[in-house]
């Protein structure tokens, strides 16, 4: 976001933390498609966002863990960001 939002850093941003699984090397964390991977600075915050939450969601049901309870942490990850950075999460044609 930092290359797309203005004043924007690492610290600024909402996430939620995904556990590690024990035993385990690594953690869900490194599961991720974004995980290591520079920014894709063509596709909207939007769409990145959406993206991620995907990823989360499948990575949590390929473990059959994916319930109430992640669905709503994904949910709440989803209502912070639209919240804090509203400009950046509005649909195209509706800012």
């Amino acid at each position: 976001m930092a290359a797309k939002v203005p004043g924007y850093t690492k610290g600024m941003g909402i996430a939620m933390m995904m556990e590690h699984p024990m035993p385990g090397q690594g953690g869900r964390h490194r599961q991720t498609i974004s995980y290591g991977q520079s920014p894709n600075l063509s596709v909207s915050p939007r769409n990145v966002l959406a993206r991620e939450i995907r990823d989360a969601q499948s990575i949590y049901r390929c473990q059959g863990l994916y319930g109430s309870e992640i669905r709503r942490s994904l949910q709440e990850v989803i209502r912070l960001n639209k919240l804090v950075w509203s400009r950046f999460f509005d649909k195209e044609g509706n800012s």
